[in-house]
């Protein structure tokens, strides 16, 4: 809009500036063509103010030529400030397409990083999944080897036993964690171990076919046979104790009741050690 305005004005002060020559010298250029005014042309003459006219004229171009003047100034202002506008807006466009790319490097970054936990996760899921199945595989032998512990083992490793996990309970619903199942199954199974490996002599109450429970002594030959022996008023007791698939059973066999008190008292050295026959069933 600037620019149109001093095209307009510029075309003014050149048709000014010719028009003030022109009018100028219209006097002098009269008197060279004829140098003998008639009467006509000298009160023509008088008749216009050429030097009221050119004032006015010379009045009219210094107007021009000042509001000329401070339309420039004013252009080269508004062009100083939308210079110094764009070179603001490059450089802020500048900054923004370098944390553009910085952004797009941490975004890539991110999903690089992403991907590298997304597979440490499922790596971890799985490890987790396989100890937790090798868990459940080493209490359900817990569970089927429970019934095969005597009495004596089972009162031992019972708050163990009971901390386990009833079968088929769902994953989500068990509360203790798969280190503290591990621990509870590793327990139960190191002192079935140590006991499997012992002969173990223990003082308990058993109850007779003939309903008669009386205070034996029972010496275990780790998990495989266990052998018990005791005395009443008028009758020898003793039998033997074989694991099956429902827990111990009693097989009672008095008459070898004299034999296996001889072998209990032979394992707490009160009797010198010798070979003694007893009895056993093979299943």
């Amino acid at each position: 809009m600037q620019s149109s305005n001093y095209s307009t004005q510029m075309i003014s002060v050149q048709a000014l500036r010719l028009l003030v020559l022109v009018i100028s010298g219209m006097p002098w250029l009269a008197s060279a063509q004829d140098k003998t005014p008639t009467a006509n042309s000298v009160a023509a003459a008088e008749a216009v103010d050429w030097l009221e006219l050119s004032r006015e004229l010379l009045g009219k171009y210094y107007e021009t030529e000042k509001l000329l003047g401070q339309e420039q100034a004013d252009w080269r202002l508004g062009k100083e400030l939308l210079a110094n506008r764009v070179e603001l807006m490059e450089a802020q466009l500048k900054e923004l397409v370098t944390k553009t790319a910085e952004e797009k490097g941490k975004i890539t970054e991110s999903d690089t990083e992403r991907l590298t936990l997304d597979k440490q996760n499922q790596e971890l899921t799985k490890s987790f999944d396989q100890q937790v199945k090798a868990v459940e595989e080493l209490e359900e032998r817990v569970r089927k080897l429970w019934v095969r512990l005597p009495e004596v083992l089972q009162s031992k490793v019972g708050g163990q036993y009971e901390r386990l996990p009833k079968r088929d309970t769902p994953r989500p619903d068990i509360k203790s964690s798969v280190g503290e199942r591990f621990l509870n199954a590793l327990a139960i199974l190191n002192e079935a171990t140590k006991f499997h490996g012992d002969v173990m002599i223990v003082n308990e109450r058993r109850k007779l076919k003939s309903g008669q429970e009386l205070e034996v002594e029972t010496i275990y030959f780790g998990l495989a046979v266990g052998y018990f022996a005791g005395a009443d008023l008028t009758n020898p007791v003793a039998g033997m104790l074989l694991p099956g698939e429902k827990g111990w059973e009693t097989v009672e066999v008095p008459e070898a009741a004299v034999q296996i008190s001889d072998v209990i008292a032979m394992q707490k050295s009160a009797k010198l050690a010798g070979f003694v026959p007893l009895p056993i069933e093979v299943r």
